[in-house]
């Protein structure tokens, strides 16, 4: 059997696991005509739902004419649909799509179709299961207050207002920003005929977390106490370390300054040597050549003097630190260089035993 197409855009129905407004007359404005391909996989649709409702299976037949009727709407589409929600207990749902094919059919001046669904919706009517949800006044003031009923949003619209709905358990929950979750289950249908009312009691607050205490001042010389749950962290060095570590370091910097010593030095040598053979006899020398180099192995002399100097000094201010402080030194010690016009030397200073 081939179903009736019409080209107006059918009205979802809203009734299912959830609360609804059901009674909706009149059309919404005309949509987009669906493709040749959309027809034919609506009219596919239409017939395999056909087929299994005919062996019995109409559990798996709706899911299609719901597809068809989402793809290419038509009055026809939406008679056999809500037979198959009647045939599987869905009564509020095949109601409310019975009223609206009713609704269609006038519309567009079938009024055969329109006496039936008219009929069939009358006959579901006494039985239909329904449900009031109450709100207290006290939740509508709270900002963000939502109430959900089998997991869809509820209108505060219909708040206190018996709606048709599908038997079987539906679980209500009203939620709020800083406030406890209610939820709540009730079971329509089967031995609970007749309406059902439910009603949200005033949300509790939920406490405030309590004040973080006051953790005491560490006490001088120690850090602030790990984290819970945290690796403790490494034992600093002791004095004794730290002082051998600068030591080495500072005994290494005086080989390095012994070294740059002597290459000033022979340096030094080589041009007071050159010097030599452009300045011969007397104390003066009146050659350009050899003032400049007398003069340059002055500067090397100076260098090669300070660098001597210091490089001694660091070596054994650094064999000092390791072999003598550092067994008995526990604070970390302050060590630095001296260094002035007359002299060059090593500042060793700290703690010790």
């Amino acid at each position: 059997m081939r179903r009736t197409k019409r080209r107006q855009r059918s009205i979802a129905h809203c009734v299912g696991l959830g609360l609804c407004a059901a009674l909706i007359s009149g059309g919404l404005p005309a949509r987009a005509e669906p493709s040749a391909a959309d027809k034919a996989t609506a009219e596919a649709l239409f017939d395999a739902a056909l087929d299994l409702m005919k062996q019995g299976r109409s559990a798996e037949a709706c899911p299609r004419l719901e597809q068809s009727q989402r793809i290419d709407p038509g009055i026809g589409t939406l008679l056999y649909l809500a037979e198959c929600y009647e045939n599987t207990g869905r009564t509020a749902s095949a109601w409310a799509t019975f009223r609206q094919a009713m609704s269609e059919s006038q519309a567009a001046g079938q009024a055969d179709r329109a006496r039936k669904a008219q009929a069939r919706a009358a006959r579901l009517e006494p039985g239909l299961s329904k449900l009031s949800i109450g709100v207290a006044a006290e939740n509508l003031a709270i900002e963000g207050f939502k109430v959900r009923s089998a997991g869809k949003a509820v209108d505060p619209a219909v708040f206190g207002v018996a709606i048709p709905v599908d038997p079987g358990e539906i679980a209500i929950e009203a939620s709020a920003p800083g406030h406890e979750t209610w939820t709540t289950t009730v079971k329509l249908g089967g031995d609970n005929k007749g309406p059902a009312s439910i009603d949200i009691p005033p949300l509790k607050r939920l406490e405030a977390p309590p004040p973080a205490p006051h953790a005491p001042p560490p006490a001088e010389g120690t850090g602030p106490a790990p984290a819970r749950g945290a690796p403790a962290p490494a034992p600093a060095a002791s004095g004794g370390d730290t002082t051998r570590l600068i030591g080495l370091v500072v005994g290494g910097a005086g080989v390095v300054g012994l070294g740059i010593g002597t290459f000033f030095g022979v340096k030094a040598i080589s041009k007071n040597s050159d010097a030599e053979g452009y300045c011969k006899g007397g104390s003066t020398c009146e050659d350009q050549r050899g003032v400049t180099l007398t003069e340059d192995a002055k500067s090397a002399a100076t260098a090669s003097n300070i660098a001597f100097g210091l490089g001694a000094a660091a070596a054994i201010g650094g064999a000092v630190l390791v072999f003598v402080v550092a067994p008995r030194q526990t604070p970390p010690v302050q060590v630095g260089p001296i260094v002035d016009a007359r002299s060059v030397g090593l500042r060793v200073g700290g703690t010790f035993e």
